[in-house]
């Protein structure tokens, strides 16, 4: 008994501070630094028909508070077809909406988009019945960060 009581705990301790699992989010190394990129994901995405609503440059806002942080932006945008049929499937969705990209140096100098895979964020809210509409946007980021 007391050591399946161990395994147990071992067990829940493992599933619960385990690192993130690379299926919540897709990565592609990008070439160039992280501005250009970030100039050159915006002209992308509004080419595209995505609205652009917002930039944050974490490491300006970090610099402004006397703390260093390598390169780390995170473009906010959208489409509102996609993102309502989300919000209609499970409406607190619209927690992660709009969508971002993460455009970021890691300790090597190398750059990389990150754009959150929709399956985790459908599982995550309870997005039931929907997979279609979760599948569409999802292949429609694969191919937008592919296009990077």
């Amino acid at each position: 008994m007391l050591q399946n009581s161990f395994l147990f705990l071992c067990l829940t301790c493992f599933t619960c501070c385990a690192p993130r699992s690379v299926f919540n989010v897709r990565r592609k190394e990008l070439s160039g630094g992280v501005a250009e990129n970030v100039e050159l994901i915006k002209d992308k995405l509004t080419k595209k028909g995505f609205n652009v609503f917002a930039t944050v440059d974490h490491a300006k806002n970090a610099d402004g508070v006397g703390l260093e942080l390598r390169p780390t932006t995170v473009i906010i945008f959208g489409n509102p077809t996609g993102g309502t049929k989300l919000m209609q499937c499970a409406q607190e969705y619209a927690i992660d909406l709009p969508q971002k990209v993460l455009v970021y140096e890691d300790e090597d100098g190398k750059c990389f988009a990150v754009v959150n895979n929709q399956q985790a964020l459908a599982d995550r809210h309870g997005a039931s019945g929907c997979q279609a509409v979760v599948d569409n946007v999802n292949g429609a980021l694969e191919k937008l960060l592919a296009s990077f």
